[in-house]
Order: C-alpha cells, then sequence, then structure tokens
C-alpha cells in the first residue's frame, strides 16, 4: 500500500534537512573563522565604541543632556555589555545544547551528521568567546573599565526560570533548545548592525563581522536540527515543544534594563535610576527590533502551529495575530 502525499511530502522534507545538515558538517573546515588568522587588535581611541542608536534610552533627557565623555563612556558600557550577552548566549544556552545534543539525550539528533555538524559548533562558538573577550578586555584597559561588572541577563534568567518550573528532565532540556534555536536564529540579526558601520572603532566592527560570518551557517543548522528533533517526538513532547517555543523570542527582545542599570550605577551616572525607571514604562522587551517571521514560518513548517494550544501560545506572545 503506497504511503499517502502527505506521508511523501514529510520524507522529501526530512531528506532535504538531512542534506543540508550533510553539506553544514562538511563546509567548515573552509568558512569557519577558527581555521582563519585571528584579527590584529587595533584601537582607534578617537572614535566611540558601540552605537548610540542601540542604546535602550538613547532618546531620554538623563542621556540626552550628559557631557560627550560620559556618553562615550556609556558607549564603551555598551560594547562590554554587547560582549557579555554573546557569551553567555554561548557559554549558557548553546553550547549546553549542543552537550545534550553529543550524549543522545535529544531526539531526532543523533545521527553521524547531527552529531559532527554539532561538534564543529561547539568550536565555533568557544572560538567566538576568545574573539569577544579579547576585544572585551582591549576596550577595559583602555577605557579604564577593568572594574565593571556586568550581572546574568535576563535572557538566561528568564531561560533558568522556566527550567526550574517544569516537572520533568526531558521538559528543562527542550526548554534549553527551543532557546538555542531562537538565540541562533536571532543573532546574526544581533550582530548585524555593529557589523556593516563605519561609526564604530574598526576593530570593534571587524570582531563582529568574524563572529557574525559563522552565525550566519549556525541559523539554518539549528534550524535543521530543530526540524529533525520534531519529527520524533511523542505526542506529548510536541505538544509542550510547541508551547514553549514562542517564549524565548520575547526573553531575547528583552531589553535588559536591570543589567543597564548596574552599570550606569557603577559609572556614576546621574540619575540612572530614573532614567531606567521611566524606560521600564514602555515595556521590558521590544518585539518590533526583531524579525521573528523564520521562528513563525519554522513553527508552522514542522506542525506546531497546527494544535490550537501552540497558536495561542505564539499569540501571547504577540508572534500571531
Amino acid at each position: 500500500m503506497d504511503d499517502g502525499p502527505d506521508t511523501r511530502a514529510e520524507t522529501d522534507d526530512l531528506s532535504h534537512t538531512k542534506l543540508m545538515l550533510e553539506r553544514l558538517a562538511t563546509s567548515w573546515p573552509r568558512r569557519a573563522y577558527v581555521k582563519k588568522q585571528e584579527l590584529e587588535p587595533f584601537f582607534e581611541a578617537d572614535k566611540e565604541d558601540f552605537l548610540e542608536s542601540l542604546l535602550p534610552f538613547r532618546n531620554m533627557p538623563q542621556y540626552q543632556s550628559c557631557p560627550p565623555e560620559l556618553k562615550s563612556r556609556v558607549l564603551s558600557c555598551g560594547w562590554l555589555m554587547y560582549n557579555a550577552k554573546t557569551v553567555q548566549i554561548e557559554t549558557e544556552i548553546v553550547n549546553p545544547t549542543c552537550l545534550d545534543i553529543l550524549t543522545g539525550t535529544m531526539p531526532g539528533l543523533r545521527s553521524d551528521d547531527s552529531q559532527k555538524a554539532v561538534c564543529e559548533t561547539m568550536v565555533d562558538e568557544v572560538y567566538h568567546v576568545h574573539l569577544v573577550e579579547q576585544a572585551s578586555r582591549l576596550t577595559r584597559s583602555r577605557r579604564g573599565l577593568g572594574d565593571l561588572v556586568i550581572p546574568e541577563f535576563n535572557l538566561v534568567r528568564h531561560m533558568r526560570r522556566r527550567q526550574q518550573e517544569s516537572s520533568e528532565p526531558w521538559q528543562g532540556r527542550m526548554i534549553q533548545f527551543a532557546t538555542a534555536v531562537v538565540s541562533e536564529i536571532f543573532i546574526s540579526d544581533y550582530l548585524h548592525l555593529l557589523s556593516e558601520t563605519d561609526g564604530i572603532q574598526s576593530f570593534n566592527r571587524m570582531t563582529v563581522a568574524a563572529h557574525r560570518h559563522d552565525e550566519m551557517v549556525h541559523s539554518p543548522l539549528f534550524m535543521s536540527l530543530a526540524q529533525l528533533f520534531s519529527h520524533e517526538l511523542t505526542e506529548q513532547q510536541r505538544a509542550y515543544f510547541a508551547d514553549v517555543l514562542s517564549e524565548p523570542v520575547v526573553w531575547f527582545a528583552d531589553r535588559e534594563l536591570d543589567v543597564w542599570l548596574s552599570m550606569l550605577r557603577q559609572i556614576g551616572f546621574p540619575q540612572a535610576d530614573e532614567m531606567i525607571r521611566e524606560c521600564k514604562g514602555s515595556g521590558a522587551a521590544d518585539l518590533t527590533s526583531l524579525n521573528y517571521s523564520e521562528i513563525v514560518s519554522l513553527a508552522e513548517e514542522i506542525g506546531l502551529l497546527d494544535s490550537a494550544a501552540a497558536r495561542d501560545s505564539f499569540s501571547r506572545q504577540g508572534l500571531i495575530a
């Protein structure tokens, strides 16, 4: 008896996904920046470290009225915060997810190509940590910010809180996996503005561009992993994945105002508490800063939005009408 058209289409989709994984796994030696010569540090003291347009309080009167030297110090904090968030994404979200895949605890991701691509991704991510930490050390030294302490980001805190609410180990792993998928899809856009601007010093721009080069490959990789993963889930697991996949979108869009407040206090920014309090009045997250259409398309392609519960979840997060 022949399989129906839906079954054949599903098989074709999985074959395409597996072919993409094979290509990604074999292309790594040619494209990974970990295999290329490191960027030489070159510091331009007269250029800013970060884009003012990325500050969540850039239009606030407390910031607008502060002297240029303080604005520059805030922008240096922004660059250090940007790098620290990158490190936390890699070390607290992506690499632990890769380890879950390598230990065989993630359904559908035990093939040789999946394992090889994940191993290579982990090497990429560790090098990215090295890259941005190198850039941060240079900035801290040249800008006199060696003692600046950057707290844990809300993206990580939200994920951990959701994991603590889960009742089964597989649920905790699935929350982490969903957060990694969302982060790897969004991080290229997150890096895009800094990687192509002449408005910041060249070393910072080149550091971000090198990172983005690899992340543009990681995005389709994690979308492929999500497709293979969802195909092997039980009905109960699939429903849970459909429910949690939308949440990290809002977590990633968090403006991290509490982290900003901590840093502004440390550099003695006047009226920091008042300014951040007023910023919070317009919401903790800014979904307009993200193009989340790929997440919605992914959920549709793998059938997660077929259920009313999943559609309700995506609707609650403001991702679909």
